[in-house]
């Protein structure tokens, strides 16, 4: 039984380093895509035990791209798949690893859900380069999407996002692993993000409502300049006192 890991990356310079270094701990193998990062991200992901992509493609179009590197990690023999995102570590309390666990799946569960912890970056946080050290406070409850773990069949789709997938006759699902995400790390990083998805989104046929918030902050930083979605940052995505904050919790990663 082998299970991989795999992703899509951009930009994601200050992070990448510590998310798929653990996922190294917790999976056999690993495929990362990096679709044109210019920040220093592929030079980093080509010092680690990856194999390596190139995505010259801009669009995002993250279903399909997805989907592909599962059937690729199937036909190289993974019976699992774990979709993580650069802004994700994952673990589970069950097991030593990830891969450890879903050896132990029953067959008849083809996805293995992941709650998702939302850290969010706030007036507290020590001055650590490394954001999973440096943001220990996350939201109390789990975001209502979960993320997934998948068996490699031939007719596997991973959801855009990677919150689902679909099989022929539906998905069967069992709860057990757990990702703790820190999608907004500073205002700097925020700008980043919301420039390369904005442009992302620009690139493809997908409906309006896909991606919708990134095409909107796109727009705002476009109409406005930086400085206005750093202000988006700091009144959304960041607390001053998160002691003040009855939806926080200090709880480093594991």
């Amino acid at each position: 039984m082998a299970t991989f890991g795999i992703s899509m990356v951009k930009d994601e310079a200050d992070i990448v380093a510590t998310t798929v270094a653990n996922m190294l701990e917790q999976v056999d193998h690993v495929i990362v895509s990096d679709n044109g990062s210019t920040d220093g991200t592929r030079e980093i992901l080509a010092e680690l035990d990856v194999e390596l992509l190139d995505d010259p493609d801009p669009a995002y179009y993250q279903s399909v791209k997805m989907t592909a590197l599962a059937q690729r990690a199937a036909d190289a023999g993974a019976d699992f798949v774990v979709p993580f995102d650069a802004d994700e570590y994952w673990y589970t309390p069950h097991a030593p690893s990830i891969a450890a666990f879903l050896s132990e799946v029953a067959t008849q569960w083809l996805t293995v859900t992941a709650e998702l912890y939302d850290h969010v970056a706030t007036g507290d946080d020590p001055a650590l380069d490394d954001p999973i050290e440096r943001i220990a406070w996350r939201r109390i409850q789990p975001a209502p999407l979960p993320k997934v773990a998948c068996r490699t069949r031939s007719d596997l789709v991973i959801h855009q996002g990677n919150h689902g997938a679909t099989y022929n006759g539906g998905p069967t699902s069992l709860p057990g692993l757990i990702v703790r995400h820190y999608p907004y790390r500073s205002a700097a990083q925020f700008v980043s993000k919301v420039r390369n998805g904005a442009a992302a989104y620009a690139s493809t046929d997908l409906p309006i409502t896909e991606g919708q918030h990134w095409r909107q902050y796109g727009q705002l930083l476009d109409a406005h300049g930086p400085e206005v979605v750093e202000d988006v940052f700091r009144t959304w995505f960041w607390v001053a006192d998160p002691h003040a904050d009855p939806s926080l919790i200090l709880d480093p990663a594991p």
